[in-house]
């Protein structure tokens, strides 16, 4: 009878524990259409970095979370190869400055969602929910390490690091080293 009841409890705290948890800790929407880079850039020639910096509500909408409070700034970057050479994207240099000219940390996607994890508290989860979160947030990240075919394109995101109360959104400066020109949609 005692084993029954105890059998019963464990049953229901599995149960309970695997529906609490989803698949996946946050969903990440995949990147959204934007305008069209032709109409930023008509007749601009060379590499070409466009880029949007995404404040809570857009990060609440993109990734369930709002990164800015969480300490992490997510930076949506378009590079553009106007040119007649293949570019590695290895060699540009991506930085955020701050309206004090400060540098900001670049963080890998797995460090950005271990800060939105501890913002929100997320101590109890299931292993296999993170790991799809990490590879949610790598997909939709910027590939840094491949190469930009002549008149190609790629998209992805950067993320930063928010140092607390002493970052706001407004001010930033993204730049990338490496570009030819550099255009800036949503710097708030």
């Amino acid at each position: 009878m005692i084993a029954k009841k105890i059998l019963l409890v464990a049953l229901s705290l599995g149960l309970i524990a695997s529906v609490g948890c989803g698949a996946q800790l946050y969903k990440v929407a995949p990147l959204p259409a934007t305008i069209s880079v032709d109409d930023v850039i008509s007749g601009e020639q060379g590499l070409i970095a466009v880029t949007a910096i995404l404040d809570g509500d857009q990060s609440l909408e993109r990734f369930e979370a709002n990164l800015p409070l969480a300490g992490v700034i997510a930076v949506d970057v378009r590079l553009v190869n106007r040119t007649a050479a293949s570019v590695k994207t290895d060699s540009l240099k991506f930085q955020l400055r701050d309206s004090g000219g400060g540098n900001l940390a670049r963080l890998t996607p797995e460090q950005a969602l271990k800060r939105v994890m501890k913002y929100y508290g997320d101590g109890f989860y299931r292993k296999d929910a993170k790991l799809r979160t990490i590879e949610s947030y790598e997909k939709i990240g910027l590939a840094t390490n491949s190469t930009l075919e002549p008149q190609g394109n790629l998209r992805g995101v950067l993320f930063f690091e928010k140092q607390n109360n002493r970052t706001s959104l407004g001010g930033l400066t993204f730049s990338v080293v490496g570009v030819t020109k550099q255009i800036n949609i949503n710097n708030n």
